[in-house]
Parts: C-alpha cells; structure tokens; sequence
C-alpha cells in the first residue's frame, strides 16, 4: 500500500543569523545597482534582463516628466512629506530605484514642482515607480533565493522532483 501524500524531505531554509549573513550582500547590490544581486548569486540572464528593463522604465519616465514639463515646473515623484502618509509611502516605493531616487527627487519632486501634473508627467512618475516596487520585489525573491525558501513556493509536483532528487 502507498502512501497518497508522501512525506517530502526538502531542504530546510537559512534562518535567523546564517540567513542574514547570507543574504545582506546580493540584497545590498539588488538595491544600489538593480540586478546586481541576481549577478552575484549566478542569474546572469535575469540579472540583465532586469537591469535592461529598470533602465528603460527610468529612461521613459525621466524623458517623460522633463518633456512633459508645461510652463517649466517639472514634478511627479513622490518625496517623503512629514504629516502625510501616502506621499511618504509613494516615495518609499520609489526608493526602490536605489541612489537614483536622490537624482529623480531632486528634479522632479518636491513641494515647489506638485502643483502642476499633466498626464505625461504621471505616466513618467509611474514608470519610476513601477521600476522601483519591481526592484523590491526582486529583493523579496532574491532573499527567498538566498536562503532557500524558494522551493516552498514551487507546485506540489515539482517539490516532489526536487526531493526525490530528479
């Protein structure tokens, strides 16, 4: 008689120390350089991928939000506001873009820039943002990575494979 769900002896995931002293590195250069950190771990194909699409998401959104200037006031992305949450939370998820977002605050954010938004101005405040929330993403699965907890997201099926060692 077989067992329908057989026990998996999967590999257990870093934890604790051993999982930060993993993983500090790579997450340090996924957010200074977007793609560095997958570099570092052996992903050479995802790592240019995403550094590909991080620099053509902050090339659009630059050009579009100094193109898109009318009357010279320029401004579309979110700086930390002290008493306001959601431009603060906007600008955490733009910090993802790494040290750029200092470049990017400094030209195109700020109280002095908000008033004036035209629609080519949001969708270059967009593009930047969306490149950053994807870096943190990518920070997510790199940790995962690292420490191996990336098997527990796999089908059912698969992490049979990986257990059985197919």
């Amino acid at each position: 008689m077989t067992d329908a769900n057989p026990t998996l002896k999967l590999p257990m995931p870093l934890r604790r120390q051993k999982a930060l002293k993993a993983a500090w590195k790579p997450l340090l250069l996924q957010w200074l350089v977007p793609g560095a950190g997958y570099w570092l771990i052996g992903e050479k194909g995802r790592a240019k991928v995403f550094f590909g699409v991080w620099v053509l998401f902050c090339v659009l959104g630059a050009l579009q939000m100094q193109y898109g200037a009318v009357a010279g006031v320029k401004g579309g992305v979110f700086v930390p506001v002290q008493g306001s949450w959601l431009p603060t939370l906007g600008a955490f998820g733009t910090a993802g873009i790494g040290p750029v977002y200092g470049a990017f605050a400094w030209a195109f954010g700020g109280a002095g820039t908000e008033p004036v938004r035209t629609l080519t101005q949001e969708y270059g405040a967009t593009y930047v943002m969306v490149a950053g929330l994807l870096n943190w993403l990518c920070c997510f699965d790199l940790w995962d990575r690292i420490t191996g907890r990336w098997v527990f997201r796999l089908a059912k099926d698969e992490q049979i494979q990986i257990a059985k060692g197919e």
